[in-house]
């Protein structure tokens, strides 16, 4: 059987345990028969009064010096062997419940300023892995392959390049010499034409059989001049033909060249990218380090509060209580329905407290759990085995207290 945890008591609770204290003493000294005279008696009433005070006030105020002050006033009543002593054990049983509830708040307060923290750390292990996991990624970024693909297409367009200088070199020297051997024609038959016309000059001032041989001669010259032109055009002819293929062989050289240009541009963006992830990882690196130095010290400070503050306030309502309990040893015949009923409001406070105190182990063994499968580094497997073994023997001292 379990038990869900609480907060423990209320400061509503706290009203509620001094008027029902109150009420029981006054109870108390009626069945006894109480005289004025008696001291006893009068510390019992005085406690009544405490108890009256601390129920009609707020009980955070002063409801710990009364509770103190009660306890003082009835101790040296408890041994006596009448209706008295039972009545003073319960009066001091139930400022030290009292005080248990007192206590338990502050255990509460103290439970909730953990659980604040550990919700902290919680934030803080989720900043380490979102760094971890930027840290990964940018250090698996690796673009060798792909840098290596593009130099080897890099090293084809460059062969093509080479390959189609050496074509170009070669059309452009054949035109070359096309049109060197072309000059050369046309000057050729520009000089026959000329020494035709000259002849031709000659032709009236001559006789005519003189005419005849030099009209033979202007002919040949003609002929010659006309063969010239003719071989001119045949190989003007021959590099008109070659011009278009070497215009395409230079825009082949353009296109190649610029394919270099952007490959060694996407090359380039490749390192950049590989630099930008080594820097990304770097500062991921010095995140993930300031966070882990952060939760270290947060968990630390967490542990240390636990120890110290947490359990301290847990373990002094628990006496606290407990001494109630052993106070009420006392009370046994006249006043046992009223000590019994008071054992249960201990018992129940006794419980809420142990209920609380496992609640906050189990918070502390998953913190540690969550800070274990981030990855971090400690003994967690000790830590977490040491807080639900308290976890564990605190809910089962809470349902012992609860039955």
């Amino acid at each position: 059987m379990t038990h869900q945890s609480t907060l423990g008591p209320s400061k509503t609770l706290a009203r509620t345990l001094s008027i029902t204290a109150a009420g029981a003493l006054t109870a108390l000294c009626g069945l006894a028969g109480c005289s004025d005279a008696d001291d006893a008696q009068s510390a019992v009433r005085e406690a009544g009064r405490s108890f009256s005070s601390v129920a009609a006030s707020d009980p955070s105020s002063h409801a710990q010096q009364n509770y103190l002050e009660t306890e003082k006033l009835v101790s040296e009543f408890i041994d006596s062997e009448d209706a008295y002593g039972e009545a003073a054990a319960v009066s001091l049983a139930l400022s030290k419940l009292g005080q248990a509830s007192l206590a338990s708040q502050e255990a509460s307060a103290a439970e909730t300023t953990a659980l604040r923290r550990a919700r902290v750390i919680r934030g803080m292990i989720s900043e380490w892995l979102t760094m971890t996991a930027i840290a990964e990624a940018a250090g698996t970024f690796d673009p060798s392959e792909e840098i290596s693909e593009i130099n080897e297409l890099i090293e084809i367009r460059r062969e093509d390049i080479q390959r189609y200088e050496q074509l170009s070199q070669q059309i452009e020297s054949e035109i070359g010499q096309h049109e060197s051997r072309i000059a050369e024609l046309r000057q050729q038959a520009a000089e026959e034409k000329n020494q035709a016309g000259g002849l031709e000059l000659q032709m009236p001032s001559v006789s005519a059989a003189e005419a005849a041989e030099i009209a033979q001669r202007v002919r040949e010259h003609t002929l010659r001049a006309d063969q010239y032109e003719f071989e001119a055009v045949r190989l003007e002819g021959m590099a008109d033909q070659r011009r278009p293929e070497a215009q395409e062989i230079n825009l082949n050289l353009e296109r190649a060249n610029s394919q270099i240009d952007l490959l060694e541009k996407a090359a380039q963006e490749l390192r950049d990218r590989e630099q930008s992830s080594q820097d990304d990882e770097r500062l991921a690196r010095q995140s993930m380090q300031a966070a882990a130095e952060r939760i270290e010290e947060a968990v630390s400070g967490y542990t240390q509060f636990r120890e110290d503050e947490v359990r301290s306030a847990n373990e002094r309502a628990i006496s606290l209580a407990r001494s109630a309990l052993t106070a009420l040893r006392d009370a046994n015949d006249v006043t046992r329905q009223i000590a019994t009923l008071t054992q249960a409001s201990v018992q129940q406070t006794l419980a809420e407290c142990y209920a609380r105190q496992a609640a906050g182990y189990a918070e502390e063994a998953l913190l540690y759990r969550g800070l274990q499968e981030a990855g971090l580094s400690n003994q967690w497997d000790q830590m977490i085995e040491s807080a639900r073994q308290a976890q564990s023997e605190a809910r089962e001292s809470a349902n012992q207290a609860f039955l």
